[in-house]
């Protein structure tokens, strides 16, 4: 209660309230059973209404860093107004979440839910505080709690074992509202979901919902600004920006791609506003990006000509040609 006396005393327009309660969280981290986690997350809430603001609870707020690093990403009808570059909602409501929600007995999760949930909070929120949870676990408990809840279902999702995109993509089939995100998935350990793979799950379910609704061109610049700020590289197999990820090489993708890019694309680089890349150097590529090659340089060249160029560069490759 203290430290949302203090929060409120500082103008701000909502609070997230958060516990642990998980066996774990409960023994080794505040000790509270969860009859005490209950009634003070209502009196918590109480107090909060009675200065007007709005209350969400909230699991592992991302608010443990810089809050540029997670916009929220709305589900697929639109909850506020997106007022930064890339389109995603700030945060300007409350909540009350468990921590380490999958871990979490669930009938003492319904419970707390339940009982937020009647003295009016504006948003509950899960979190995989680990990274545990699996796709088909975050559906059945997210479909389970929009069950049981009338208000909002923000989920949190840590990407120990990689599941974090899959996780929050389910999340939102099940009927969450939001997905806590940050660029390149930023965060604790192995960080959390990343908002450029997740916009690349969801433009390929509803790309004309997705592509109306945020500015994707902006995604590589903001990766870009981020990543020099902490200092770290994008990964070369970074959904989306990553280097590799409209580089084609194998002869058999670059003749298809040449062909018609959506054989070997299930994104198309344009809407990000970026370009794809037919490696024609490459000791794995066909003739034909060679060829393609040569048309855009404007050179004429026989079918012939281009496969004798080509046989003839793989065995200097190989190095069964001298020069």
């Amino acid at each position: 209660m203290r430290d949302a006396k203090l929060a409120v005393e500082t103008g701000v327009d909502g609070l997230d309230v958060v516990i642990g309660t998980s066996s774990f969280l409960r023994e080794h981290s505040h000790g509270k059973d969860m009859a005490y986690i209950e009634k003070t997350a209502i009196e918590v809430i109480e107090y909060i209404k009675s200065k007007g603001l709005e209350v969400r609870c909230k699991s592992c707020s991302p608010s443990h860093s810089d809050p540029r690093l997670h916009p929220e990403i709305p589900e697929i009808s639109p909850m506020q107004q997106c007022p930064d570059e890339i389109g995603c909602g700030a945060l300007t409501s409350s909540a009350v979440s468990s921590e380490d929600s999958f871990r979490s007995d669930l009938v003492d999760l319904l419970s707390l839910y339940k009982a937020v949930d009647k003295v009016g909070v504006h948003r509950v929120g899960i979190a995989d505080t680990v990274g545990c949870a699996t796709p088909r676990q975050v559906y059945d408990l997210v479909r389970t709690l929009r069950g049981v809840v009338s208000c909002d279902i923000e989920t949190h999702f840590h990407n120990d074992t990689g599941c974090a995109v899959a996780n929050a993509y389910c999340a939102l089939e099940a009927g969450a509202t939001h997905i806590d995100t940050s660029v390149l998935g930023i965060g604790e350990r192995n960080g959390i979901t990343p908002l450029g793979g997740l916009m690349a799950r969801m433009v390929v379910t509803a790309p004309e919902y997705v592509k109306s609704k945020y500015k994707l061109h902006k995604l590589k610049e903001i990766e870009d600004m981020v990543a020099e700020a902490v200092q770290i590289n994008v990964p070369f197999n970074n959904p989306i920006t990553g280097f590799c990820a409209f580089t084609h090489k194998a002869g058999i993708h670059a003749k298809a791609i040449l062909n018609n890019p959506s054989t070997y694309e299930i994104l198309d680089p344009a809407d990000f506003g970026l370009t794809r890349y037919v490696h024609f150097a490459s000791r794995l590529t066909g003739w034909n990006a060679v060829k393609t090659r040569v048309k855009q340089l404007g050179l004429s060249m026989t079918d012939d000509q281009v496969k004798e160029w080509y046989v003839t560069r793989a065995s200097w490759a190989l190095g069964t040609r001298k020069y």
